[in-house]
């Protein structure tokens, strides 16, 4: 973890200390300082610089609200309340916090914070850098709006920008000119081979006819009431070509305005992004997915294991690792050759996702090892306990059941190990580990069985 410089706002003597505790024993790198007040919070944000402000919201001076005009843009703000006092968050992130903590009597609320400080601290820096952008955009949208007018100082600005548009219709880009209630008035060339419709099949018609529909009103309202306000759009847009096929789009839309400032025109270039969102998908799948079987990889699953043990302590909610390895797969590589045993690991994945729910995760650690998480919706350990043992036997039967491989059939058996989180231990790579001393057991028993840890 990088250094961290944080400023904690809390009147609770016993929460100071639990915090200066916390931050001990765990190792963490901040450098942080403690005020008991507000007005001792207004002293040090003053001549200080930090990167998180964590603020309890009762104070004995006022309140945590009292502080947040004097907090700069660039630091994130944790807000800390009460279990009871949800509306009070809410109201905390309209105002500006980057998230919230609900304190608890044992102070376990502590256990997310660094989860949440390393959220918060990414969130503010895209969000810096994403203002930085924009301002450098801006500036550029200003310097070349003062090279139009000097380079053309007797031309009207709507006349300006048609004449522009005029000389760089006809490129490769898909543009298309509408009046100001989006009625099509010009597309050129490009803008066929994109959409499929010529000039003429546009001509008159709202630029609604390309919706795709995957977009609802809402998306539509939004953009509208940018395009008004600012006078431009730009984003990702799913539109319908002509034949029925839908694509992802990168649309830009610029108001042209006349001497009064009212719109007259829209001008909208037209990019089919298909290619770029092909490649993010492969890079994601690379990423975060097994290139054999197509369940996640471990790197998902740890990281999908932590946000549910996240999810599970803040909701007091239990869920479960069920730890699957194949009895005997060994022999059959050796015997058969490794296409065969990668055929088998296919059809196995198959049944595996045949019997999980939507919001469960079977994931390949490696091997014949296979790893499913069950969603933390349980409330009580016992009943996470008994779910998972249903959803291991339902695997196990699934998995025992006879593979046609290489033109003959073949019967695997499968040892199974269960732990139910959050419990002991934190951590995925922890978690994990249970579960898999528990399949240890399994196989100890004479394999084919299902095991919970730690019995």
């Amino acid at each position: 973890m990088n250094h961290v410089r944080l400023l904690l706002v809390e009147d609770d003597l016993t929460d100071q200390l639990g915090f200066k505790r916390f931050v001990k024993k765990q190792g963490l790198s901040y450098d942080y300082d403690i005020s008991g007040s507000v007005t001792e919070a207004l002293t040090l944000l003053s001549s200080n610089d930090y990167d998180v402000v964590i603020a309890d919201h009762a104070l004995g001076d006022g309140t945590a609200f009292d502080l947040f005009e004097y907090i700069p843009d660039t630091t994130a703000v944790i807000f800390v309340t009460g279990n009871d006092n949800t509306n009070i968050a809410v109201k905390a992130l309209k105002t500006g916090a980057s998230d919230y903590l609900s304190k608890d009597i044992d102070g376990h609320y502590l256990e997310l914070l660094p989860h949440i400080i390393d959220a918060v601290l990414k969130s503010k820096a895209d969000e810096i850098e994403l203002d930085k952008h924009r301002n450098h955009l801006e500036k550029m949208v200003l310097e070349r709006t003062i090279e139009l007018h000097q380079e053309i100082e007797q031309r009207k600005l709507i006349e300006q920008q048609l004449r522009l548009l005029a000389v760089a219709f006809e490129t490769h880009e898909a543009i298309v000119i509408t009046d100001a209630q989006a009625i099509v008035l010009r597309v050129n060339q490009a803008f066929t081979s994109l959409t499929g419709y010529t000039a003429e099949e546009m001509l008159g018609k709202n630029m609604s006819v390309l919706n795709s529909g995957l977009q609802d009103s809402g998306f539509y309202s939004q953009l509208w009431r940018e395009l008004i306000a600012t006078g431009r759009f730009e984003g990702e847009v799913w539109n319908s070509r002509k034949s029925g096929e839908v694509y992802p789009e990168w649309l830009t839309i610029t108001a042209i305005l006349d001497d009064n400032g009212k719109t007259t025109h829209y001008v909208g270039n037209l990019a089919d992004i298909s290619k770029q969102k092909k490649a993010e998908a492969e890079i994601k799948k690379l990423a975060f997915y097994d290139s054999l079987t197509g369940l996640a990889n471990r790197r998902l699953l740890l990281d999908r294991i932590d946000q549910e043990c996240a999810v599970a302590k803040r909701n007091t909610c239990f869920g479960a690792i069920v730890f699957i390895d194949l009895d005997d797969f060994k022999p059959l590589n050796d015997t058969y050759g490794h296409n065969v045993g990668d055929e088998l690991l296919i059809q196995l994945a198959k049944r595996l996702m045949h019997s999980l729910r939507e919001e469960d995760t079977a994931a390949r650690l490696g091997g014949d090892e296979f790893v499913v998480l069950i969603h933390a919706n349980e409330k009580s350990f016992e009943t996470a306990l008994l779910n998972a043992k249903t959803v291991a036997a339902k695997i196990q039967t699934e998995l025992n059941l006879a593979y046609s491989l290489n033109g003959q059939q073949h019967i695997f058996t499968s040892s199974i190990g269960i732990t139910v989180f959050p419990k002991d231990v934190s951590g995925a790579e922890n978690i994990i580990n249970q579960a898999d001393q528990a399949m240890y057991q399994s196989k100890k028993k004479g394999k084919n069985s299902i095991c919970v840890f730690p019995k």
